[in-house]
């Protein structure tokens, strides 16, 4: 008889415990339709804290709502600035129990707006350069998607691009930055940089067969993207293979005559060919003009450009210095070819003057414009502007 009353008294108070718990899931519920979160959030905490709600679809099914609702009201910061996670494990663990299926659309509905959170809140963490805390993000939000039979491709985008700011600072990334946008590739992704970053981290990886196929499979979905035609000549470029990227870029300047991005790229790969010394030196001397005319033509295009604008200077300041570097050895008995030289070689620099001194308007503590300009002061004589340069560089 005693065993049977200690029963029964278990009995009602597992009732009385499952009885709390509904009643406080109500009032959750309740205040929730009434858009008082606060109350929501209250009664809900209370309710899911009963051991009887490990087996309550509904209940977990209430938390999700409510936690989602938090996440896109004002008061989240406030309320439960992790509500997102919050309402995903609770969908989860409500999807789990619900083997009725009687909240199935709701939560598959409501899966795909938190989903949606997972991005955005992924997208904010990317753009502070939190790639570590951005990737888990963009996971979840692929995974949504995928529960429901559906492929996230910006996600997977996201993803990917996260792994290539990675791999770029280390290598240890590279073959999974690989694998993510191999992936959007294989699902034909309408976006040209999934291509040319592809391509990009091939030739990194010293695959350049690979890079050629991917840009290829670009070319074909894009015909005559510039920047896939860019990506090829930089392919080429790193291959030294210059005919074939000034083929390629001519072919993109044709088609977009004030792309600033293609003139800078022919100007940079005619550099390259006036430096190869297995050239004649008159076709040598005709890249150094070309050069310079195309670096001419994009800062024509854009006057702020600095790196176009650098390398003109660039290019000017380095023929000075041979021309002057050849004229130091001649010997003493050559004095008229060596003031001819100097001259020349002056006036090289002087060319490069406005173009280095536009440079440190632009990027005032950029060293490397002003290790030149301190040069050019020096050996130009221009005593006032040396002090100001040597100046800022005993900041640097």
């Amino acid at each position: 008889m005693k065993r049977t009353l200690v029963l029964f008294a278990l009995i009602m108070l597992v009732s009385a415990a499952f009885a709390q718990m509904k009643k406080d899931r109500t009032s959750a519920y309740n205040y929730w339709m009434k858009k008082d979160l606060v109350k929501a959030k209250e009664f809900i905490d209370k309710a899911i804290a009963y051991p009887e709600a490990v087996t309550d679809s509904k209940v977990w099914f209430y938390r999700g709502n409510i936690y989602l609702d938090i996440q896109l009201s004002p008061a989240k910061a406030v309320l439960a600035p992790d509500a997102i996670n919050v309402a995903y494990d609770a969908y989860l663990k409500a999807r789990e129990l619900d083997t009725k299926e009687e909240f199935k659309e709701d939560i598959t509905a409501r899966m795909a707006a938190i989903g949606g959170e997972f991005f955005n809140e992924g997208i904010s963490y990317f753009q502070q350069n939190n790639f570590d805390g951005a990737i888990p993000l963009f996971d979840k939000a692929i995974k949504i998607s995928a529960d429901n039979h559906v492929i996230d491709t910006l996600a997977n985008y996201g993803a990917a691009l996260c792994l290539e700011k990675k791999a770029s600072k280390d290598v240890v990334f590279l073959d999974q930055a690989i694998a993510k946008y191999q992936y959007l590739v294989d699902i034909k992704m309408k976006e040209v940089s999934v291509y040319t970053s592809l391509a990009n981290l091939y030739k990194d990886k010293g695959n350049l067969d690979k890079a050629s196929e991917i840009i290829g499979i670009g070319k074909s979905l894009f015909p005559g993207n510039t920047d896939l035609i860019i990506t090829e000549a930089n392919m080429y470029i790193s291959t030294n293979n210059h005919a074939k990227a000034v083929s390629s870029l001519m072919v993109a300047k044709e088609k977009e005559p004030k792309n600033v991005s293609v003139l800078y790229a022919i100007g940079v790969t005619y550099d390259l060919l006036k430096n190869d010394t297995k050239l004649p030196d008159a076709e040598r001397a005709d890249y150094f003009t070309k050069a310079t005319d195309a670096y001419k033509e994009a800062i024509a295009v854009d006057s702020n450009y600095f790196d176009a604008i650098f390398n003109l200077g660039a290019i000017y300041f380095n023929k000075g210095g041979e021309v002057i570097n050849e004229a130091n050895k001649l010997p003493i008995s050559e004095t008229a070819k060596y003031d001819k030289l100097l001259a020349e070689g002056n006036n090289y620099l002087n060319l490069s003057l406005p173009y280095l001194e536009k440079c440190e308007k632009i990027q005032p503590l950029d060293k490397p414009t002003l290790v030149s300009l301190k040069e050019i002061y020096t050996r130009l004589n221009k005593t006032e502007k040396l002090v100001a340069i040597n100046a800022k560089l005993s900041t640097l």
